[in-house]
């Protein structure tokens, strides 16, 4: 494998710090590499959901996860900084560039790997410092708590989370959810499972009003919430849970035509951008026919990591990603949840197993402990 060669990762979430520690570890001797993260942590938001609602267990302080144990301690090639990346100046031919930073620092790049995720509203809006991002988090709490009625914007998988969590703590609030499709979650999952879902959130006394919306979100506290087709919510606190959207800005910095019309970015088989040799992207951010999860994230390090060896070897990106099969888990509280797996004729799981597998512990100790806690 040939030496001296910067791989750049711009990103430190979910995709972006599998990556960057996938390569520091892997092709140990073959490159530097460098990972650029504007947060002063990694934000757990499965977590963070819990974390907004209780303050049982300092989950602020768990999900909040420091970043300088990534890269193993006998790691000397590997390093994160805590800048925002501000642009990225592809080589204008072949490929390299450099990445430019708001402290005016430039990272000069052979192999690139963007990875910034998504960009969020309401509670998810976290600060990029830790500080200031445990008080966002207790704020919210405190909001939750006085508020007598509450409006959940956004039934997907964030909107129902956070109902259930609210419902373990607070039995007596009334909770709505206002979801723009006719039953939870996507179409992309089947309506039996949906309905199921449905009918599990009403047993909770968590309203579902479905095919509506709430346009503009009011500051708290609110007053005379209504949706878009004029049913009344008496909802004093309105939480925006309607999912994320492409944080994709710094491509546009590169001059070249790699975003889709919804913002994601366009991508080869091999996961690499298109127009742009050397460059890869993964995560929330790219323009693929899947579900946008964390945990299909290791096939996309497997697929970059693979192609990134052949690079450093002097060859060409050949390893193609393949998309895994759509499943989901999504808790009601502490105690239950759904879950789905596309699998033979489609297989549905209720409270036992989503309990056991996500809902106890919302895989706190497993991303901790990937990331060197």
């Amino acid at each position: 494998m040939s030496t001296g060669k910067h791989v750049v990762v711009v990103g430190g979430g979910a995709a972006g710090s599998q990556i960057a520690k996938a390569i520091a570890t892997q092709l140990a001797g073959g490159c530097s590499v460098t990972l650029l993260e504007a947060r002063e942590y990694y934000p757990h938001y499965i977590g963070s959901l819990r974390a907004i609602v209780t303050d049982e267990g300092n989950l602020e302080e768990k999900v909040l996860i420091p970043l300088d144990k990534l890269f193993p301690s006998n790691t000397s090639h590997a390093k994160v900084v805590h800048e925002t990346a501000t642009a990225i100046e592809p080589n204008p031919k072949g490929a390299g560039g450099k990445v430019t930073t708001d402290a005016g620092t430039s990272y000069v790049y052979d192999i690139l790997i963007v990875a910034t995720g998504n960009t969020w509203e309401g509670p998810l809006v976290l600060p990029n410092g830790r500080k200031d991002a445990i008080n966002h988090i207790k704020e919210w709490r405190n909001q939750i708590k006085s508020a007598k009625g509450i409006a959940i914007v956004g039934g997907g998988p964030v909107g129902a989370e956070l109902a259930g969590e609210i419902r373990d703590v607070y039995k007596d609030k009334k909770i709505t959810i206002v979801h723009r499709e006719e039953r939870l979650f996507s179409s992309v999952y089947p309506d039996k499972f949906r309905k199921g879902a449905d009918k599990q959130w009403s047993k909770r006394d968590i309203k579902v009003i479905a095919e509506d919306e709430i346009v503009d979100i009011p500051a708290y506290p609110a007053a005379d919430v209504k949706t878009r087709k004029g049913v009344p919510l008496y909802s004093e606190l309105v939480i925006p849970c309607r999912g994320g959207r492409p944080n994709t800005s710094l491509l546009s910095t590169t001059g070249r035509n790699v975003l889709s019309s919804t913002g994601h970015v366009k991508v080869d088989a091999h996961l690499q951008v298109e127009g742009l040799p050397g460059v890869f992207a993964a995560g929330d951010i790219i323009d693929w026919k899947e579900v946008k999860q964390a945990a299909k994230y290791g096939g996309h390090t497997t697929t970059i990591v693979a192609n990134v060896k052949q690079i450093l070897n002097g060859g060409q990106p050949s390893v193609p990603y393949k998309s895994a099969f759509e499943a989901i888990l999504v808790t009601n509280g502490i105690n239950g949840g759904v879950a789905y797996l596309g699998i033979l004729w489609g297989l549905t799981f209720g409270n036992w197993f989503v309990r056991m597998a996500k809902s106890k512990d919302l895989f706190i100790t497993m991303t901790r402990k990937n990331l060197g806690y």
